[in-house]
C-alpha cells in the first residue's frame, strides 16, 4: 500500500451562486429548487425554476420520440445557475433529470364528487 496516498478532498460545485442571487431568483420566480447530485466525493448543485406552459408543452411533444432531448428542454428552460457540469456531463445530467421529473409531477391534489 502507498502510505503517501493523498486523501481525496470532497468538493462542492455550485457555480458561485450567492445568497443574494438566490433571493433574487426566489423573488422573480416565486419558487426555486436546488438539486444536489453527489458524484463520488464531489457534490454538484444546480438551481432551477418551475417550468412554464410553453416548456411543458415542448417537453410533452418531444418526449414521445426522444426522452433525452425532452430532458434537455426541461434543463435549459428551467436552469437558473449552479455547477455547469450538470449540463455537460452525461451522467450528472441524467441524475438531474430524475430530480426535475419530480418538479412536474410533484404537486398533490384531490378530487371529490359533490
Amino acid at each position: 500500500m502507498n502510505e503517501n496516498k493523498e486523501a481525496v478532498q470532497a468538493q462542492t460545485f455550485d457555480g458561485g451562486v450567492t445568497p443574494e442571487q438566490l433571493e433574487a431568483w426566489k423573488n422573480k420566480h416565486r419558487k426555486v429548487y436546488r438539486v444536489d447530485i453527489v458524484d463520488g466525493e464531489d457534490t454538484h448543485i444546480g438551481y432551477f425554476k418551475r417550468p412554464d406552459f410553453a416548456t411543458i408543452k415542448a417537453i410533452t411533444k418531444v418526449s414521445k420520440t426522444d426522452e433525452v432531448e425532452a430532458g434537455k428542454i426541461m434543463f435549459t428552460n428551467c436552469w437558473l445557475g449552479g455547477s455547469e457540469e450538470l449540463g455537460t456531463d452525461a451522467v450528472l445530467f441524467m441524475a438531474v433529470q430524475v430530480q426535475l421529473g419530480k418538479l412536474v409531477n410533484g404537486c398533490m391534489g384531490s378530487i371529490k364528487n359533490l
